[in-house]
């Protein structure tokens, strides 16, 4: 997946004194390369509040040592321009444009997105990594952000594992859902993986489905997309 599809081909960064609404235009291209955390967060929103200012002291202890491999990218539920430059004066790292309404529309729907704070971490081919950035951070500090960059993509397999085309993970949101999948006999179309399973609580019971389909290897000669 090219970064350019999820946010554009520029982002926006504020000024070294963050004292200014005028921003500098980024070349989608600096994110290349890198493990990017998109943060979905509001400055009406007290939790978003609270959290920020802690991401952004993780963000600010790595940034000597990985720079070069780690981003964070803003997406504004504010509900105006005002609100989003106060609140973006705050962050050290980039975003996509306040007047992009359509596009923080598409990225909250594509990442399931149902509250703020939020913060859904890809790896640098844009697998997904966690889609609970924030309990990460909240737990580990600075190391979750150092963890993202060793822990190997959700979507990474093994040999012989199996694949679910079209099926994905209420989860994780990994498409196709890969390994032992969790079923639920009750809702339509809910399924989680193996790891979600374990850590996710769901309201009805759920039974994990045979897995009669093909394997990885079966469906990496048929030239399937095996990535989210």
């Amino acid at each position: 997946m090219k970064w350019s599809d999820l946010f554009g081909e520029s982002l926006i960064e504020g000024n070294a004194r963050r004292d200014s609404n005028i921003y500098r235009h980024v070349p989608i291209s600096e994110l290349d390369n890198k493990v990017v955390a998109i943060y979905f967060s509001a400055h009406w929103c007290g939790p978003c509040q609270n959290f920020t200012p802690k991401l952004a002291t993780c963000y600010g202890e790595v940034q000597s040592e990985l720079q070069d491999r780690f981003e964070i990218v803003f997406v504004s539920s504010d509900k105006d321009d005002k609100s989003f430059n106060e609140y973006f004066q705050t962050m050290p790292w980039k975003a996509i444009p306040f007047s992009d309404r359509d596009r923080k529309t598409n990225l909250s729907e594509k990442f399931k997105v149902d509250g703020i704070p939020t913060l859904v971490v890809l790896s640098a081919d844009g697998a997904l990594l966690t889609p609970d950035g924030c309990d990460d951070i909240d737990s580990k500090g600075s190391n979750a952000i150092r963890s993202w960059l060793k822990d190997e993509p959700k979507s990474s397999t093994v040999q012989g594992e199996y694949l679910w085309p079209g099926v994905s993970c209420n989860g994780c949101q990994i498409n196709p859902l890969i390994g032992e999948r969790h079923k639920c006999s009750t809702c339509v179309d809910y399924n989680l993986c193996s790891a979600c399973h374990k850590k996710k609580v769901h309201e009805h019971e759920l039974t994990v489905v045979p897995n009669t389909l093909a394997t990885v290897s079966k469906l990496v000669c048929k030239d399937i997309d095996v990535k989210p």
